[in-house]
């Protein structure tokens, strides 16, 4: 998944401190702010006012610290040059940078919480967001929304909102996002006699056939059964199939339907092409053998084409496209998995009002527009998960490769359980079963039906 992926090797812990960066106005009312001055230039999207995005919302009066953890690399780019134009506007807050790896930042915030010394704002994983609001560990954000020119909650993708609300409020805004796509080596399907990408499952299967040559240890799709990355990428068949998480309720598992099943018989049937070496990896350790022919087609987020334009060019050169996520049939409906990371306000944190001015100047749809796509000169991959920058032509003119991803923003679709331990079922009993399945150890539809029932009993607890 694509947050294993984001964690940028970032070992320094900086602070942006008065006077930090270069000339410029440095008030509050200031419109000039030279330090970032070529970096806006390349912004895309509404420029706002960053100096009067809430007025209604006091500056401190003495000078603040404000703690941001996170997996970004604050080492270079648009985010330290942010901080110092930040720093600029509001004089009397100051930004210091706390690393944490990907992989542990959930647990990493977890432990602060308990310990009373939580970071004033964390950028987490969308999916992290629905574990720590129940139980009021981090601040509802709609009345500072309401008051902010950069936050109007109409512009959020609707299923990003979803993913950082509770009970029909938002406790996290939208940063950055992705959806899920099929990358496939054109230079193989050429050699195949393919003329272009599968658009259902079945001509998914027939193409990943054609491109399997065991002898050669080349295989026509890409598979993994570690959990999170097997449920994950298990979604969109599961989607498109009709099947759903959970029962309307959100009390009993609803995996194990005959839409499930379905889905489930066909995405583990594509174990027969693919690499036996990959099932127990993931994608980013794997993501070489797409580079080097080795995996024909690969599902994964924009991530990818990241990963393919930058550390793997030598290798892949141009032998690659991307395309929408085959449908279960022709006439059958677009579905699939989107993944994002969010901004989030721990309540134990102490400059409540100062850590917003610092998340809504991120989130200003030029600052957003800059953390995700880049400039012209250092594109990135990531989508701002904004109707507006979506909707923009200029969004895709640095990376054009990013257009099909915001295209199948429209057939997003989360996960559709707020029950609160879902994610035991879902690194637990699901991925589990699908697991067995793709090695081998036991019939996909039992081990889905014996699943359902082990999950229902996690739905039931105590959260």
């Amino acid at each position: 998944m694509r947050k294993a992926v984001l964690s940028a090797s970032v070992c320094a812990v900086m602070v942006v401190a008065a006077g930090c960066g270069s000339s410029g106005s440095s008030g509050p009312g200031g419109t000039t702010h030279a330090v970032n001055q070529t970096v806006q230039s390349n912004a895309i999207g509404q420029k706002l006012d960053l100096s009067k995005l809430s007025p209604s919302i006091k500056d401190p009066s003495s000078p603040v610290t404000i703690t941001y953890e996170t997996w970004q690399d604050f080492s270079k780019g648009s985010l330290p040059a942010l901080a110092k134009e930040f720093h600029q506007i509001h004089p009397n807050i100051s930004i210091k940078f706390l690393a944490v790896p990907a992989d542990s930042a959930q647990t990493k915030l977890t432990t602060q919480i308990a310990g009373g010394n939580p970071p004033d704002v964390a950028y987490v994983d969308d999916g992290t967001v629905s574990a720590f609001a129940p139980r009021g560990a981090i601040e509802n954000l709609q009345d500072y929304m309401s008051k902010s020119k950069a936050t109007p909650q109409s512009d959020y993708v609707p299923a990003f909102a979803k993913m950082v609300s509770y009970q029909g409020q938002m406790f996290g805004l939208p940063i950055d996002g992705e959806s899920t796509a099929l990358f496939y080596r054109t230079d193989e399907f050429q050699k195949a006699g393919i003329s272009g990408p599968p658009k259902t499952w079945a001509e998914l299967e027939a193409d990943a056939k054609k491109l399997t040559i065991p002898s050669e240890k080349q295989y026509g799709y890409a598979l993994f059964a570690t959990t999170g990355e097997t449920s994950y990428y298990w979604y969109p068949f599961l989607y498109q199939a009709g099947g759903t998480q959970t029962t309307d309720d959100d009390k009993k598992a609803a995996f194990a339907s005959p839409a499930g099943l379905k889905a489930g018989e066909f995405y583990v049937g594509l174990r027969k092409y693919s690499s036996p070496d990959l099932w127990g990896s993931d994608s980013w350790t794997s993501r070489s053998t797409f580079a080097t022919g080795k995996s024909a087609m690969y599902m994964a987020g924009a991530w990818f084409a990241g990963e393919m334009e930058n550390t793997f060019k030598k290798q892949i050169g141009n032998n690659w496209a991307v395309a929408p996520l085959p449908t279960m049939t022709a006439t059958s409906p677009c579905a699939t998995t989107i993944a994002g990371d969010a901004l989030v306000m721990p309540s134990a944190g102490k400059n409540h009002d100062a850590a917003w001015k610092w998340m809504e100047f991120l989130s200003a749809p030029q600052n957003m527009a800059l953390l995700n796509l880049g400039t012209k000169k250092n594109p990135t991959t990531l989508l701002p998960p904004r109707t507006s920058l979506l909707s923009n032509p200029d969004t895709f003119k640095s990376n054009p490769i990013l257009k099909p991803f915001a295209d199948n923003m429209k057939c997003g679709i989360t996960n559709l359980s707020d029950n609160p331990n879902w994610g035991n079922v879902d690194s637990g009993p699901l991925s589990d079963a699908l697991a067995h399945g793709i090695y081998g150890k036991g019939n996909i539809d039992d081990e889905l039906k014996s699943a359902a029932q082990k999950a229902d009993s996690l739905l039931q607890a105590p959260s």
